[in-house]
């Protein structure tokens, strides 16, 4: 066996498209409330296989890790979310929260960030259905306020499923945009390395999604086996066999 680290960072997706979440103060009141530790340890038990960081690309890669928005990530800080949540509006208005047993962490997750919020003022339905269904229902805005999943290990910040427009979840940042063009079409390291940075602290400041954590998967496999492959959460095999 061996842990595979980092696997990805875990989080949660907010409707930027319709519904409560169109409100960048009560996303904000969201980001604001959480307590990561005890969320990232119900998702994943072990601190082996979690990490508390704001960074979107993790220190194992270099060239873009940043701790730019960094303040605002694990604040934990109530009053700040009450004020926000104030500011929004928010008066209980029904938090429609998809999450499915099917990827424990996302269901166990879900949990305990309801918890947080509701001790808030929040109400919260959280909807459990399995995995099939979650990703039907994302795909239509008027259906769901916000779920939690995870986003794998990218090697180029260009290509990310978070910051793209498209994407469930629709956060389009005039600003984001912009910066995404120009670095889909930079070649110089350190030119993209600041470009990267900008747009990392305009996840936080407009909370594209809420970051969780950094998680970590463990493979396992008979000794026989041989050459490269991952075993979680699906199976990958490459110039692999069996040794004799």
């Amino acid at each position: 066996s061996r842990i595979v680290k980092p696997r990805g960072w875990t989080l949660i997706s907010m409707n930027h498209k319709a519904g409560l979440m169109t409100s960048r103060p009560l996303r904000q009141a969201v980001q604001a409330a959480l307590d990561m530790e005890p969320i990232m340890i119900a998702a994943f038990g072990h601190k082996d296989f979690y990490r508390l960081s704001p960074a979107l690309f993790f220190p194992e890669q270099p060239a873009w890790h940043s701790a730019a928005g960094g303040p605002l990530y694990n604040q934990r800080d109530r009053e700040k979310a009450k004020r926000l949540m104030k500011e929004a509006g928010y008066a209980g208005q029904t938090v429609r929260w998809i999450s499915t047993r099917e990827y424990e962490f996302m269901y166990k997750s879900s949990l305990v960030a309801k918890q947080q919020l509701e001790a808030l003022g929040f109400v919260i339905d959280l909807q459990v259905v399995d995995w099939a269904t979650l990703n039907q229902r994302v795909q239509k805005p008027e259906l769901w306020e916000v779920y939690v999943t995870g986003y794998p290990l990218n090697p180029d910040p260009a290509l990310h499923v978070a910051f793209r427009c498209s994407f469930q979840g629709w956060w389009c940042n005039e600003e984001k945009e912009r910066l995404l063009g120009e670095l889909r079409q930079e070649s110089d390291v350190k030119k993209r390395r600041a470009l990267v940075e900008r747009i990392q602290a305009i996840h936080y400041e407009d909370v594209g999604q809420v970051k969780l954590g950094d998680y970590n998967t463990l493979d396992v496999a008979r000794r026989e086996l041989r050459g490269e492959f991952r075993t979680a959460p699906r199976l990958y095999f490459w110039n692999s066999w069996l040794a004799k």
